[in-house]
Parts: structure tokens; C-alpha cells; sequence
């Protein structure tokens, strides 16, 4: 592993992310916010589905969601 690739592995964790169950396909990913910091895009690793999430002031703690 090259040290580009430690740095790169080493943002990624530091970059907020949710988690989010796929009912479609019954698959588990992780979704990392946008530079923007107002949003989440995730799209299912099977079927390609896609979903997007605000950030809103008083929003939530949960880290985890099913997408229906």
C-alpha cells in the first residue's frame, strides 16, 4: 500500500457517514456526506436505487436507516 493511499484511507474515516440497510436487496453500506456538508447521497451497491438525505438543523443522532 502506497502512502497516497494510507492518507486517502485515513480521510475516509475521518468524513462523517450513516449507515443505511437496502430492503430492496437486503444489503448494508456506508454513505459518506458531500463537501457540501448538507447532504447525503446513497445509491444501493445491487440495484443502483437511489436516496438523498438532509442535514437539517435539530435533525437526528441515528447513525443507522433502512431504505424502504
Amino acid at each position: 500500500m502506497s502512502s497516497s493511499d494510507n492518507n486517502n484511507s485515513s480521510e475516509r474515516s475521518r468524513r462523517p457517514f450513516i449507515g443505511l440497510q437496502w430492503d430492496c436487496c437486503g444489503v448494508y453500506s456506508r454513505v459518506y456526506r458531500r463537501a457540501e456538508a448538507n447532504h447525503y447521497l446513497g445509491r444501493c451497491p445491487r440495484c443502483g436505487k437511489s436516496v438523498r438525505i438532509e442535514v437539517a438543523p435539530g435533525g437526528t443522532d441515528a447513525r443507522f436507516f433502512r431504505v424502504r
